[in-house]
């Protein structure tokens, strides 16, 4: 983008830190923890409730991710879009619960999708407040701190679950999104260019011709299109796993759910300072032998993970699961954007976000729904669903053997 909408002081970095533990509280907290035990527990659904509602709202993120990212570059603005998306998330969390369950699923979607959305230009701010010699550090420390909104929703669910039900925290969480939000929000800057005053139609029309465009073009870089397709599988996995953690480990493991929690919460310490570490590496050594390693790491997570009721190990182990996931999410994170960055186009940076994003919701439509089809409409129940989840890991390893380059040059 030609303007920069934040500027590259502390108090800037400080602010999109901290917007990522609103994200990461949501995704730890309403998305894999509160949202599965309400429906399972309270509501009397199952894993295919859970798996499909997902499903419809990356669904939704699916064929809205590319079009917004590319009308952000258009309008040459992504805080507009921010706030709208965190308001929108924020409000949708805050009312679940208050009506009839048929809309509180409803709005669940929409919050998800909102954050989901959100991500867009979130990353993509991460270019204004960094340089190619410090990118892998700034996002490895916004992964590490924001684990402290895991943290912050771990302790919520662990202290007022039982106390005070699921609706209450939803809306604690809701609460806690929209506080932690703010400091970006101020920071920001809102005023668009003389594009905005085209007409909506012509603004919309050169969005759809801009994003076919860009998922034609993906073929014509192969080492992109290799990304994108790994991507793809070990988000399958990843998103399917961190969705379905707590209900597997309750229901499978045959942990209580305050074990689950405290395990949930374990990894999430791991993660800290490991975003960190992990930076650092990227940027010595650049993102994509660190994306690599982390798969490879997320492989054996779920063969272990499946090993443990299928063979009758321990259950003990879901400790090691829970501490190494924490380190291998981490790393995850920190690679992939730096990744990005470093072959998009500085003024193709949301497009590329954009398709980017459409390749991980994809693979967030895959992962949720194949879990719910497997464990409960094939009937095969959660261990099968969880040895398919290593399957599409270990496919997604292989391919990222095709990506060429290190990622190091932004």
């Amino acid at each position: 983008m030609a303007s920069r909408e934040l500027s590259s002081t502390r108090l800037s970095v400080a602010s999109w830190v901290i917007y990522d533990m609103g994200s990461t509280l949501f995704f730890s907290g309403v998305v894999g923890l509160v949202f599965p035990l309400w429906v399972t527990d309270v509501m009397g659904g199952d894993d295919a409730t859970v798996g499909y509602t997902l499903t419809a709202s990356m669904l939704v993120v699916f064929f809205l991710s590319p079009v917004l990212g590319t009308l952000s570059d258009r309008l040459k603005r992504r805080m507009p879009f921010l706030l709208t998306l965190t308001i929108v998330g924020v409000i949708s969390t805050l009312s679940i619960g208050t009506f009839q369950y048929p809309l509180s699923i409803a709005l669940f979607c929409v919050a998800v999708s909102s954050v989901y959305l959100s991500g867009i230009f979130y990353n993509g701010l991460l270019a204004d407040i960094a340089t190619k010699n410090n990118v892998g550090f700034v996002g490895g420390i916004g992964v590490g701190v924001g684990y402290f909104g895991g943290i912050l929703a771990v302790i919520l669910g662990f202290f007022f679950l039982e106390l005070k039900g699921h609706i209450f925290l939803f809306r604690t969480m809701a609460i806690f999104m929209l506080l932690l939000s703010v400091p970006l929000i101020v920071t920001g800057k809102y005023k668009l260019d003389d594009s905005f005053k085209l007409p909506v139609k012509k603004i919309l029309m050169h969005t759809f011709l801009v994003t076919f465009r860009a998922v034609s073009h993906t073929v014509d870089n192969k080492s992109w299109l290799w990304f994108l397709i790994a991507r793809f599988w070990y988000l399958w996995a990843i998103s399917a796993a961190s969705f379905f953690a707590v209900l597997y480990g309750v229901n499978t493991v045959n942990l209580t759910e305050r074990e689950v929690q405290l395990v949930l919460l374990v990894g999430i310490i791991t993660g800290i300072p490991m975003g960190a570490l992990w930076g650092r590496v990227v940027d010595r050594i650049g993102p994509l032998l660190i994306l690599r390693a982390n798969v490879a790491m997320w492989v054996f997570l779920l063969a272990l993970a499946a090993a443990i009721p299928i063979l009758d190990l321990a259950k003990e182990l879901w400790w090691v699961v829970g501490l190494m996931s924490g380190s291998a999410l981490a790393g995850l994170y920190v690679s992939e954007r730096p990744y990005v960055l470093s072959i998009a186009p500085k003024n193709r940076v949301g497009e590329y976000f954009g398709i980017f994003n459409m390749a991980g919701r994809l693979a967030a439509i895959a992962g949720p729904f194949s879990w719910g089809f497997i464990s409960v409409t094939l009937g095969l129940g959660q261990s099968a669903a969880i040895v398919c989840l290593a399957v599409c890991a270990l496919f997604a390893f292989f391919t990222l053997t095709l990506v060429k380059g290190s990622g190091k040059e932004i």
